[in-house]
């Protein structure tokens, strides 16, 4: 099928949204693709011109290529192109996109996840078992990757910007995949990214203090109140009934199908009799009401990792899916740079996506309940320009938890290495030692080579990704997985 939307028609959905202040055609009305890149441009092209920085040599460029009608907040003096001026650039990308991919995501079964930690290995769980019902694979964009059927590709955002996001569930249902899951961040709906989008199927994980500062949310309740905004978009809902907050989070469930899961009999679905398996674990999961009962296994660490299992199950079993289906989903669940872990020459090297507050503090609680009396060795760091309450979150109960310290880069972006350190290092107690090591790779080589026999060494936050964030680009880097690897000599 061929996409196109009329002028008139853009026109008209940025009147009905009013953001629309004032527009002009000139020649074709006809528009056959959009864009917000002026690298990815065709002929006919309506073109949003959108980021705090943006120039107009960029919508030049633009026209250059093919753009024939472009969006903005700014009206440039450029002749013969039509425009639409809104006050609202964000909205009118997502309105638009939402129209010009024939609202697609109607044609999927969605199950949009959100939380402070846990998204991306609650999707891949979830997704496992979906593949394994239906025999194929299913669609996923999150964290680590987006497959649609028609792409399957690293991702940089962990909800793609409005177009791209519309773009592929377009994908998604040309390539006659029912299941979509994704993950659904806080940001996502303070920027819009998913504006007008309803999802069959949403799951709320847990709520902690994250991303407060200038460039992402104000406050607690900012944050909090777009992770909200995911339960009332959605129509079957799964929730942790362990969560905090969870009174305000189920009174914005009202009217909804909502089903609880978590460690207490009070929940809908609940785990218990957790075994510690060589990998993995296995645990119980029973449903009294419905006098259900089966046991589970997943070969992931991380005892926080039978909570992620258990919301997935959950949300497979108010879909429908069978048991065994769920058991084999399960079992094949690994997620780069999610509790993979590594053991060799008589010490074990752990590398966890751990960021924030929370995941601090699940990931600790489980590597002393799994690894009793071993001295812990933590390297890491903090982002630059935003989450600065991370910094503080790190230096105590990383601190509290660990022998020794590395502190080193973790996406310094347009702050330097070194005052980030000095930040996390303030809220470190004093009789835990550390160093700064600037060079990430340098400090995880240097830890792991002087790490005594029986050591459990912890690379916080990085995971699987291959860059640093420096100064608005990607750098090139070994990844702390491959890094750990080659240095203990694993293949």
């Amino acid at each position: 099928m061929n996409l196109e939307i009329k002028f008139s028609k853009v026109f008209e959905i940025l009147k009905k949204e009013g953001i629309l202040l004032e527009s002009k055609q000139v020649g074709a009305s006809t528009i056959n693709y959009i864009s917000s890149d002026s690298r990815d441009v065709k002929e006919n092209t309506l073109f949003f011109c959108k980021g705090k920085n943006y120039k107009q040599e960029y919508l030049v460029q633009a026209i250059e290529k093919g753009v024939n009608i472009y969006i903005s907040e700014v009206k440039y003096d450029i002749p013969n192109v039509s425009y639409l001026i809104v006050d609202n650039i964000r909205r009118a990308m997502a309105s638009i996109a939402l129209e010009f991919y024939n609202h697609s995501f109607d044609k999927l079964e969605t199950i949009g996840i959100t939380g402070t930690k846990g998204k991306t290995t609650v999707t891949y769980f979830l997704r496992n078992i979906l593949d394994e019902y239906v025999g194929s694979k299913t669609a996923v964009i999150s964290t680590v990757e987006t497959y649609t059927g028609v792409r399957e590709e690293e991702s940089h955002l962990t909800t793609p910007e409005p177009i791209d996001l519309q773009k592929f569930f377009y994908e998604t249902a040309s390539s006659n995949i029912k299941y979509l899951t994704m993950e659904v961040t806080s940001q996502a709906y303070k920027t819009d990214r998913v504006y007008g989008v309803h999802y069959n199927n949403g799951m709320f994980l847990n709520i902690s203090e994250d991303h407060i500062s200038d460039v992402e949310h104000p406050s607690f309740e900012d944050y909090f109140n777009c992770k909200l905004q995911l339960l009332k978009n959605c129509d079957n809902l799964v929730i942790n009934a362990d969560t905090d907050q969870f009174s305000t989070i189920m009174n914005a469930c009202k009217n909804k199908k909502v089903t609880l899961y978590g460690s207490k009999s009070n929940a809908d679905y609940y785990y218990l009799n957790i075994v510690k398996e060589e990998p993995g674990f296995s645990f119980d999961i029973k449903n009294d009401k419905l006098g259900y009962s089966n046991n589970f296994k997943i070969t992931m660490q991380g005892r926080f990792n039978i909570e992620n299992a258990a919301a997935a199950i959950t949300m497979a079993k108010t879909l429908g899916v069978d048991d065994e289906s769920i058991k084999k989903g399960l079992i094949k669940t690994e997620v780069k740079g999610r509790m993979n872990v590594f053991n060799a020459n008589g010490i074990t090297v752990i590398v966890d996506y751990a960021h924030n507050k929370l995941s601090f503090t699940k990931l600790y609680e489980s590597i002393k309940l799994d690894y009793p009396g071993r001295r812990v060795v933590s390297l890491g760091g903090g982002p630059g320009g935003k989450a600065y309450n991370r910094r503080k979150d790190f230096g105590i109960i990383v601190g509290n938890n660990s022998d020794y310290i590395y502190l080193t880069a973790e996406d310094p972006q347009f702050e330097t290495i070194a005052d980030i350190c000095r930040d996390i290092s303030t809220y470190i107690k004093d009789d835990t030692k550390y160093e700064v090591i600037e060079d990430r790779a340098e400090a995880i080589e240097k830890a792991i080579k002087n790490a005594q026999s029986g050591d459990v060494i912890v690379l916080l936050a990085k995971g699987e990704e291959d860059y640093q964030k420096v100064k608005g680009n990607f750098i090139p880097y070994e990844s702390d997985i491959l890094i750990a690897k080659r240095m203990l000599g694993i293949k």
